[in-house]
């Protein structure tokens, strides 16, 4: 085949690989990076330029169970694949599936990565929207089943106050009113807050410093309150109120978990083409709270916004479900992280119209 006809052919392959959405690294025997396309360029964060020429195990972490199946499909001459693999590519955390090729006779292997860390996170969120819609009806259904039956205890402590001729009695038919009070208070309170928004243009910022102020005063001597804040931050349109009060239940949870000492970090960051709630937008800005605590319980984890599930003996269980209502409604969503160590809640919102910094 003359030269020029075997480099329009190069050109060509090289043209499809470039165009494809699926990561492809070709590596030598050696198991060192000889060629790489644009999308695994975009997985790396990096240019080939940095990439070619090192080895595996130099890009990827941990890689021992890759190299591994490419060693693998150099002895044999078969393909290998691996299923939903966790490794760390530059200063990214992914979750790949992996399927590894021989290539020629020469030993050269062809390394074909997806990435399946966004379908995963769309499922998640799927799954969060759906807890939440669950969540404000069991909620809402709670709430009347409580109010119903206070009514009547207070019109029949009152009809008893009138009837005990003691007032020593009569302290005790008022405490019984008093509290039914102040329990259909709650009830309103928790039926309100998922009321309508009214929207403004606010500084994130403005809401986290508000909240700080209230944890600096309530959190115990050996909590430290570090804020790690983005300066960059554009402006959103949200209900202040009902955000102050969603990072606040985050917030206090956080500390809670805490307990007498231990470290809260309240951070802001700007995200770039992110989805919530399975739509992608532009800008994200994502409020987070980050406490170095016991984790959450592996058996509550999925079930953590639904309304009383609680991993504390005193908790009401419904803190996080009332505070991802209100983020839903002001068109985001809280998602989290948990190991022992390292709890990190995420309260994710777009940026409609670009914000202003």
């Amino acid at each position: 085949m003359p030269a020029a006809a075997r480099r329009g052919r190069r050109a060509s392959s090289d043209t499809i690989l470039q165009g494809l959405s699926t990561a492809i690294v070709v590596l030598d025997h050696a198991l060192v990076v000889a060629y790489l396309n644009g999308a695994a360029e975009n997985l790396f964060g990096v240019s080939s330029r940095r990439l070619v020429g090192r080895g595996l195990a130099d890009v990827v972490h941990p890689s021992a169970e890759l190299v591994a199946l490419c060693q693998r499909a150099l002895a044999t001459g078969l393909a290998f694949s691996l299923h939903e693999f966790s490794a760390r590519v530059g200063d990214n955390e992914v979750v790949l599936d992996c399927r590894v090729t021989l290539l020629d006779s020469e030993g050269m292997v062809v390394l074909e990565l997806l990435d399946r860390e966004r379908d995963l996170r769309v499922k998640r969120e799927a799954d969060l929207v759906a807890q939440q819609r669950l969540s404000r009806r069991i909620i809402r259904q709670l709430a009347h089943e409580v109010k119903n039956p206070l009514g009547g205890l207070r019109g029949a402590a009152q009809l008893l106050e009138r009837q005990l001729p003691d007032p020593e009695q009569k302290a005790y038919t008022r405490v019984i009113i008093d509290e039914a009070d102040r329990l259909a208070a709650l009830v309103d309170g928790i039926l309100r807050a998922g009321g309508a928004s009214r929207p403004e243009e606010i500084n994130l910022h403005r809401i986290t410093e508000h909240v700080a102020q209230l944890i600096e005063a309530e959190k115990a001597a050996g909590i430290e309150l570090v804020r790690d804040y983005d300066p960059s931050l554009p402006s959103i349109t949200v209900d202040r109120n009902q955000m102050i009060q969603a990072f606040l239940n985050v917030a206090r949870n956080a500390m809670q978990a805490l307990g007498e000492r231990g470290r809260l970090v309240f951070r802001t960051r700007v995200l770039s083409n992110c989805t919530v709630g399975g739509e992608r937008h532009r800008l994200v800005l994502s409020a987070e709270v980050e406490d170095n605590g016991p984790g959450i319980p592996e058996e509550l984890k999925d079930t953590i916004f639904y309304p009383l599930v609680t991993g504390r003996p005193t908790g009401t269980g419904l803190g996080l479900t009332i505070a991802q209502d209100l983020v839903s409604r002001n068109g985001g969503l809280i998602e989290f992280t948990s190991e022992p160590g390292r709890t990190v809640f995420l309260i994710r919102l777009p940026v409609v119209n670009g914000g202003r910094p």
